[in-house]
């Protein structure tokens, strides 16, 4: 990689360890090729301290306008290759665990193998991670993003059920409205809330009610696994619990009161222009998953 490139790096990554992560090498490494750069340049670019890093005037404006070069050239060359329809490089998507397992991974396996030529890598974990540190190109997410410095592109829309158990629905009882499940267990999906809020739409009418439990998890399956051993009500996407649906070991509740769906999104860098193989599976994506969904608006909290 060319030491420009990598002075790139530092700057959007705000630190030499950072840069080092997304460059797989070391920070020192990195920081032998910044002092190249500013050698065979003859100015100074960074100005490093123990705890802080930052531009100096020079740095500024090298980062300013050799930036904006450099990906003029990129544009350049990736409008000669285009008609190969070949990508190559790297692409490093993160996503949520259960939907990575049942619904992306064989998107994402299929695509590699239509890109021979570009080294692809799968990161599955329900911790909302950044980008930056975790070098990834794409993340996946489900529910309004919190951070509103990354491009968010809604492609699918997420139903989701209340379902339970029919050993628990004999215990317990069918609940008949929302405010039923103020007299229920339900499962939460959260390591650290003890409340929890579900809001139920019946017609244009919003009816939310502030749901109790004592079994949390911040992963889908385990909830499936606590519902079906009769623990409770368990309100969940439906790539989580069709299986258990299907197979009748979980029941739906509440059908006459419509649950609003999550939005699935894609999310990447703030950057006027995206790499290739970022609007490739992009577009991949959401040919796959679903295109048509109704504009997200921010709710009050994501579940």
């Amino acid at each position: 990689m060319d030491d420009r490139q990598v002075f790139f790096h530092v700057v959007e990554a705000n630190g030499f360890a950072a840069a080092a992560k997304r460059l797989e090498t070391t920070p020192a490494s990195v920081s032998r090729r910044i002092k190249s750069l500013e050698q065979r340049l003859g100015v100074r670019l960074l100005q490093r301290t123990t705890r802080k890093l930052s531009l100096t005037e020079a740095g500024e404006r090298y980062y300013r306008e050799g930036r904006r070069l450099w990906r003029e050239i990129d544009d350049l060359e990736q409008g000669l290759t285009s008609s190969a329809d070949e990508l190559e490089g790297k692409l490093r998507i993160v996503a949520p665990m259960s939907f990575g397992q049942r619904r992306l991974a064989p998107l994402v396996a299929h695509f590699a193998q239509s890109h021979p030529k570009l080294r692809v890598s799968l990161i599955l974990d329900d911790r909302e991670t950044d980008l930056i540190d975790e070098a990834a190109d794409l993340a996946i997410r489900i529910g309004y993003p919190s951070d509103s410095s990354m491009i968010a592109r809604p492609i699918a829309t997420v139903p989701r059920y209340p379902c339970a158990s029919p050993g628990y629905l004999k215990r317990r009882g069918v609940p008949q409205s929302p405010d039923d499940l103020l007299h229920h267990a339900c499962l939460h999906y959260s390591l650290i809330s003890e409340r929890e809020e579900w809001t139920f739409l019946c017609g244009s009418e919003e009816h939310t009610v502030a749901v109790t439990g004592w079994f949390c998890s911040n992963n889908g399956d385990v909830l499936v696994e606590a519902a079906t051993q009769d623990l409770g009500i368990a309100l969940l996407p439906d790539f989580i619990v069709e299986e258990a649906l299907a197979e009748g070991r979980l029941v739906r509740v509440l059908e006459g009161f419509e649950r609003a769906p999550l939005t699935l999104f894609a999310l990447y860098p703030s950057r006027q222009h995206v790499p290739a193989k970022t609007r490739r599976i992009l577009a991949y994506l959401g040919d796959q998953l679903g295109e048509s969904v109704p504009r997200a608006r921010r709710p009050r909290a994501t579940r």
